[in-house]
């Protein structure tokens, strides 16, 4: 196997953070994506239609990346508050924001009851934690409950069933594609943005495939952390240990002749509150 399929890194723990004593890890694959997605994240912020003033709700805030960012947006006068159901994502947030000076505000909260009067906000802002909630679709209706008439709510999430690879081994890269689906919550919530916006009665509801091409194993690695959920899908008997290990090789030979392809499909959706 790879050299960090010893790790004890399971993408499901993020539906629970707080229940490892192993967050540090965590904290660093925090680290590494949102640095990698940061642009993607930037160029959804449009979409949100913010102006000085407003005060703004960010569900699942992980370290703070997004909320620092938009709070500098809806200065002067505006707010962000942002929440994450995990304390240590919390504190990690309040950390990385102290003396910056920025109107955000840190608090420990449940995207599926949200602590918020109704039409509160002017926005709300979520990326990468649907895919973790045991019901999405009560989340973003909560979204939708706080934000005022003609408010935004913008998400952001992936589908790991759209996962592609090009492999030599077809059975193994689809049991692969299989497990690390299996391993997130809800897995599907990228296809189902759009059914799910329009339910809770968003209007002119917009859902944008975003595509995250790698032409790096080691990149690929470090974003959806194949290793980790193929260890575990020969630990469940799906892959036979060694076909698990021809696969890396292989693709380490495509990486290492610079003919390595994956591709994930992600998808942004943006509603507004009649």
């Amino acid at each position: 196997m790879s050299k960090t399929s010893g790790s004890s890194f399971k993408p499901g723990r993020f539906s629970n953070l707080d229940a490892t004593d192993e967050a540090s890890e965590y904290v660093s694959y925090l680290e590494y994506t949102g640095t990698r997605l940061r642009e993607l994240s930037r160029a959804r912020y449009a979409l949100l239609n913010l102006r000085p003033g407003d005060q703004v709700l960010d569900v699942g805030c992980g370290l703070g990346d997004d909320a620092r960012e938009l709070a500098a947006r809806v200065t002067p006068g505006g707010k962000v508050i942002a929440i994450d159901g995990s304390a240590e994502m919390v504190a990690q947030a309040r950390r990385r924001s102290e003396g910056l000076g920025l109107a955000v505000e840190f608090a420990v909260g449940d995207a599926h009851e949200l602590e918020y009067a109704d039409a509160g906000f002017a926005a709300c802002w979520s990326e990468r934690v649907l895919q973790h909630l045991a019901d999405p679709g009560r989340a973003i209706a909560q979204m939708v409950r706080v934000v005022k008439p003609g408010g935004r709510v913008v998400v952001f999430e992936p589908d790991h069933s759209s996962l592609v690879i090009d492999a030599a081994d077809r059975a193994t890269t689809a049991a692969a594609v299989q497990a690390l689906a299996q391993s997130i919550r809800s897995s599907w919530i990228g296809r189902a943005l759009f059914g799910l916006f329009k339910e809770s009665g968003l209007g002119g509801v917009k859902v944008i495939p975003t595509p995250i091409v790698s032409h790096s194993w080691h990149d690929t690695n470090a974003l959806l952390r194949l290793d980790a959920t193929v260890k575990a899908a020969v630990e469940r008997g799906m892959i036979t240990e060694q076909a698990a290990a021809q696969w890396f090789v292989d693709l380490e030979q495509r990486h290492a002749a610079g003919r390595f392809f994956g591709c994930l499909l992600c998808f942004a959706a943006v509603g507004q509150k009649p």
